[in-house]
């Protein structure tokens, strides 16, 4: 039923938009896949503009540069890729080099077909996920990555959706592929400000116990899992990352790690 009511205000819209923008938009039923936010009149512009100020606090705050090696787990559709692809950052555009890697092998394939391959990579990781990949394999080999030449590892709501096991992982990941001095900053949900913010009463619960972590629904615990502060620090350090704190930039509570030198 979604498909047929709304194939056509999609068309229209990705239409319009590619006119404006001369860059082509997935089909919604790819975007709706990795969340809208609050803007589900509007999802394809959503997608176009998501990640601009997401990329300019990065930049901002010297996490990351134009000439830098970017990898984000969990890069869907590319919404954060498109930031980079599109974006004029002070009359410059990014000339570095984005690696990204996510589980959905449809938009995986929209994205290699659709930003430039100089630039920009996409891998499909077959892991499993009781939300998002069922079938997957239940090993965990590295991504395709070399070790020590990322200059940022990054994700949107990777760690949101990770249970103890899986989270530690990729902690070690990261560590493994970035430089010496490099960045990781992953969101997730963050007890600690989800309480100090008044958002616990509302959409978010957390009641249930699944070891450190809390989760929404314990039949799929997956779909939306939350930590404390203190347990992601020290689960940050204990993967090795020299520097880990919890910051609260204007999207997401976010643990922000510095490999040592």
């Amino acid at each position: 039923m979604f498909r047929v009511t709304s194939w056509l205000p999609d068309l229209f819209a990705r239409a319009i938009l590619g006119l404006l923008t001369r860059q082509p938009l997935p089909p919604l039923r790819l975007i709706v896949r990795t969340g809208v936010g609050n803007s589900i009149l509007f999802p394809h512009y959503y997608y176009l503009t998501a990640s601009a100020p997401i990329w300019m606090y990065f930049f901002a705050n010297r996490y990351a540069g134009l000439d830098s090696t970017i990898v984000d787990i969990g890069s869907g559709v590319g919404k954060s890729a498109v930031g980079l692809r599109d974006g004029d950052y002070m009359g410059e555009r990014f000339r570095g080099r984005y690696l990204g890697f996510d589980v959905d092998p449809e938009m995986v394939a929209w994205c290699r077909a659709h930003f430039p391959a100089d630039r920009f990579s996409f891998t499909r990781v077959d892991v499993a996920s009781t939300v998002y990949n069922p079938g997957g394999s239940a090993s965990r080999p590295p991504l395709d990555c070399p070790d020590g030449t990322a200059d940022l590892v990054f994700s949107q709501s990777l760690f949101s959706h990770l249970l103890e096991e899986d989270l530690r992982h990729y902690l070690a990941e990261s560590h493994r592929m970035l430089k010496p001095g490099g960045w990781m900053l992953m969101t997730f949900f963050c007890l600690d400000d989800l309480e100090r913010l008044g958002l616990m009463e509302g959409r978010w619960t957390f009641s249930h116990s699944v070891g450190p972590a809390r989760v929404e629904n314990p039949r799929y615990p997956e779909s939306a899992v939350a930590y404390t502060r203190a347990w992601m620090i020290e689960a940050a350090r204990s993967a090795g990352f020299a520097e880990a704190n919890v910051i609260l930039p204007n999207y997401q509570s976010t643990i922000a790690c510095r490999k040592g030198a």
